[in-house]
């Protein structure tokens, strides 16, 4: 069953990714690339790449929230080393394995594996949440002709409102979808032990990924108004178009890093918000900076692991 999900999220990917290199082909000749040699297109582009660097430090954080209500202290320097070291591996089919060696490289420092897993779930959960909330919120500040055949754009306000909702009943929900997982480890593995997940971290959890998800909308804004200044500052719709754009390559399998996935929604998404020339190139430039910000965070994420202390993390007696 799973590989069938993969290989047809694969198949997905590479229909998305089919869409936008057709896209790109058709109009490319439109694409006036000479005006990032500028000096001002040239900061902005770094300024893009500073706030998606920022994104792994924020992870890092939220991560020790929530193996902190699990009784596992986690000290600054591994959580970033495990992450940044792992996340280049996205980009590897499936889009799993990053997932895969933060448990395993966490494993090795002495953490236990369900707790780990548990707690990825729960951060790409509070992350998926984030993600959807703004896309819907942001997106309603200005349609676009890409959704309108998908969404009822005339009744947003009521969107945003079941949005808002949804939001708030997953807050309740979590904790208690948390303590019947871990009730249930307990049954089957013979486990006595108990942590709890408490409500103000995943409302602190929620709102970092909230300002991580505005920062990244903002980078995305930056790359658009490199190549087309003349376009104006559109950060609103914009960075509900990331927003949506992410939700979509996370929960389609098998796309790495939802290379292909991504690139498709957002040239769907940008129609009416952008000119079309410029919305490719900016969408190829997005994924230059972001895949340039993952591999550098690897670099300095391997590089730190080496002076890492195998010690496994502390754990708080009950």
């Amino acid at each position: 069953m799973k590989k069938t999900a993969r290989l047809l999220g694969l198949l997905v990917a590479v229909a998305a990714g089919y869409y936008y290199v057709r896209q790109a082909a058709a109009i490319w000749d439109g694409v006036d690339l000479r005006v990032l040699l500028s000096a001002k297109s040239i900061a902005l582009a770094f300024a893009a790449l500073m706030l998606y660097l920022a994104q792994i430090p924020i992870t890092a954080m939220i991560w020790r929230w929530i193996l902190g209500d699990m009784d596992i202290r986690m000290p600054r320097r591994p959580a970033y080393a495990v992450i940044a070291s792992t996340q280049f591996a996205k980009y590897l089919p499936g889009n799993v394995a990053q997932h895969i060696g933060r448990v395993a490289l966490a494993r090795s420092l002495g953490g236990d594996v369900p707790k780990l897993t548990l707690s990825l779930i729960y951060e790409n959960v509070i992350a998926l949440l984030a993600a959807v909330h703004i896309t819907v919120v942001f997106l309603a500040s200005r349609s676009s002709s890409g959704l309108e055949r998908w969404l009822p754009m005339g009744s947003m306000t009521l969107v945003v409102i079941a949005a808002s909702a949804g939001a708030v009943l997953t807050f309740i929900l979590l904790p208690r979808l948390a303590a019947y997982l871990q009730r249930r480890r307990r049954t089957i593995a013979g486990d006595s032990t108990e942590f709890r997940l408490s409500l103000g971290r995943l409302v602190l959890a929620y709102g970092l990924f909230i300002a991580s998800f505005l920062s990244l909308g903002l980078a995305f804004t930056l790359l658009v108004h490199a190549i087309a200044p003349a376009n104006g500052f559109p950060f609103l719709p914009l960075c509900g178009a990331f927003a949506a754009a992410w939700v979509v390559g996370l929960l389609v399998p098998g796309a790495p890093a939802g290379l292909g996935v991504r690139e498709g929604i957002l040239v769907v998404l940008l129609s009416g918000i952008v000119p079309s020339a410029a919305g490719i190139a900016a969408i190829a430039l997005l994924r230059v900076v972001t895949t340039l910000g993952d591999f550098l965070h690897f670099v300095l994420g391997t590089w730190l692991l080496r002076g890492t202390s195998t010690t496994p993390p502390q754990t708080s007696e009950a």
